[in-house]
């Protein structure tokens, strides 16, 4: 019985780090439509474009994408900045060989972008320095006591500054794309797991619960269109 109050704990299909060939290659291109159409790369590249004018730097700016896909999201960051002549190296981390296979197939062309293999849930990762870490679709993976944790161990490493852009958990949001997806040119697979993830997602309320547990002192968290969330933090 579907039951939004409480977040769902199921894993995707997509979580199967194994995953590969056609199935793994149609929903990555499936996910790069869904960000595109649901606003996801624009707010993404905007808000990181937004902290970069209002911070600048001499030296470019070193952004990581944590759960980065297919890359699409951290490829549309670079385009963003590198558009308004702002310089950067970017690096986009995930846990699957073959995702980042694909990602690097479509962006390695970019100097400034790498991708590299690694399992960010994992608490043996090692978060890159950097000056800014991003994130699409990815933070729900973590239970609220984990990401409590990973939030303070970016800031222990002296990173500046946060962008989750992710799902927001609601019984309209669960049936909009229920029902809107029969119409898109999207995988199977990846309509199974986008209904997951919005249960697995986080409301505004345990977004703010969670940050504030990681001690920060400043942050934002803006409701978006499509039923997602912009969570900027400053650490």
């Amino acid at each position: 019985m579907l039951n939004l109050r409480i977040r769902l704990h199921t894993k995707e299909q997509l979580d199967n780090l194994s995953l590969s060939g056609k199935k793994l290659s149609k929903v990555l291109i499936s996910l790069k439509l869904i960000n595109k159409l649901f606003g996801n790369h624009k707010q993404l590249a905007k808000s990181t474009l937004d902290y970069c004018i209002k911070n600048p730097q001499k030296k470019p700016i070193r952004i990581v994408d944590i759960g980065c896909g297919g890359g699409d999201s951290i490829y549309n960051v670079f385009s963003k900045l590198n558009n308004n002549g702002i310089q950067g190296n970017f690096l986009g981390i995930d846990g699957n060989p073959q995702t980042i296979n694909h990602a690097n197939s479509l962006y390695a062309k970019e100097d400034q972008i790498q991708f590299e293999i690694g399992d960010i849930l994992d608490p043996a990762f090692i978060i890159p320095d950097c000056d800014i870490i991003i994130s699409s679709h990815f933070i729900y993976h973590f239970e609220d006591e984990e990401l409590i944790k990973f939030i303070k161990r970016i800031q222990e490493k002296g990173i500046k500054h946060i962008i989750f852009s992710e799902l927001k958990r609601s019984k309209i949001a669960y049936f909009l794309f229920k029902y809107s997806s029969i119409f898109l040119p999207i995988s199977k697979l990846a309509k199974q797991d986008g209904l997951i993830a919005i249960q697995r997602a986080f409301t505004i309320n345990e977004l703010e619960n969670i940050i504030n547990k990681s001690d920060v002192k400043k942050y934002t968290v803006h409701k978006k269109t499509w039923f997602r969330t912009l969570t900027k933090i400053d650490l």
